[in-house]
């Protein structure tokens, strides 16, 4: 009887230890310093990395290769976002998909907009490069000759490495304003951030100071917050959310390419375009890759940073524009 008491009491220490052990392991988890953050698009995720450094962990809700046009997150994605501390996107308007996700999880963690920040006038520029033959001919419906799309506000904003500095300003405040006691290491880490973003705007600047020609072709509309501070025109086969164009607008932009003796299309690393493709063998262009850095995919670098990627495009835009 001794032994069979003994043995129930050895039973019940050890579930005893067992959770203090468990209890201790949880205390930790809990006492940990460090953020934990979900970003919408890579430059959100890479901005935010480069910043919080060690102190935070930061996922973006895009798996690789995703279109951000139509990506829907999963109940499963719903409930780890909602274990996170942060959640960052652009805005509302730009970022729709956030919308949803802040439905569904606002009560469990902090949203921020990275963009809210930035005047609206930022937003606004020509989607498409209007193209209108020499005698201004209109189409059957009575539209000007012309290569269009329905359009909304083009989410692409971090290509543009001045309004990017203002996302990750914005970034480096709230991380502050979150976790004080680190705010000498987010201001540093932002600060040589901003330089190497100082230093893209520069180089995108050169390359585009007294281009050979002033108009780029890309899969689809991507390029706009570039093409209007650069001062170039981008031409999407595609709209901007993959509106394919009709047979007109297909007609014109073949017809521009061959009269301007356009060599390049750029063809982006997460969108497939058979049209695009069909276009580039009737004209004999050649395809080079544009990284619209909304997402990754399998092939890249998962150490890739903006920066490296963005030098990636300054390579590729000088060849598009200057060859």
């Amino acid at each position: 009887m001794k032994k069979y008491l003994f043995l129930g009491l050895m039973f019940v220490f050890t579930m005893i230890l067992g959770a203090c052990g468990n209890s201790t392991t949880e205390s930790n988890e809990t006492d940990s310093s460090s953020l934990t953050v979900y970003t919408t698009v890579f430059p959100l995720k890479s901005f935010a990395e480069q910043i919080g450094g060690d102190a935070v962990t930061v996922e973006t809700i895009y798996p690789n290769g995703a279109d951000i046009h139509t990506y829907e997150p999963t109940q499963k994605d719903m409930l780890e976002y909602a274990e996170g501390d942060l959640f960052i996107y652009t805005t509302d308007t730009l970022d729709p998909v956030s919308e949803k996700i802040r439905g569904a999880v606002e009560e469990h963690t902090v949203f921020f907009s990275a963009a809210d920040g930035i005047s609206e006038e930022a937003f606004e520029h020509d989607h498409a490069h209007e193209h209108e033959d020499e005698a201004g001919h209109e189409d059957e419906d009575g539209h000007d000759d012309e290569h269009g799309h329905e359009h909304g506000t083009d989410p692409h904003i971090w290509l543009d490495p001045e309004l990017s500095v203002e996302m990750a300003e914005a970034i480096r405040d709230q991380l502050v304003e979150m976790d004080p006691d680190n705010e000498s290491a987010y201001t540093e880490n932002f600060e040589v951030l901003k330089e190497e973003l100082t230093a893209i705007h520069t180089e995108l600047g050169t390359i585009t100071e007294d281009p050979v020609r002033d108009t780029v072709y890309i899969s689809h509309e991507s390029i706009g917050y570039l093409a209007d501070r650069y001062h170039f025109e981008q031409v999407g086969i595609s709209g901007l959310n993959n509106q394919e164009p009709s047979q007109q607008e297909l007609t014109q932009i073949i017809e521009d390419i061959e009269a301007h003796e356009i060599p390049y299309i750029l063809y982006e690393q997460n969108i497939t375009s058979k049209v695009t493709d069909t276009i580039r063998e009737e004209t004999g262009t050649e395809p080079l890759e544009f990284h619209n850095l909304a997402v990754l995919n399998d092939e890249d670098d998962p150490e890739a940073t903006y920066q490296s990627i963005m030098q990636d495009n300054i390579e590729v835009l000088d060849r598009a524009l200057n060859e």
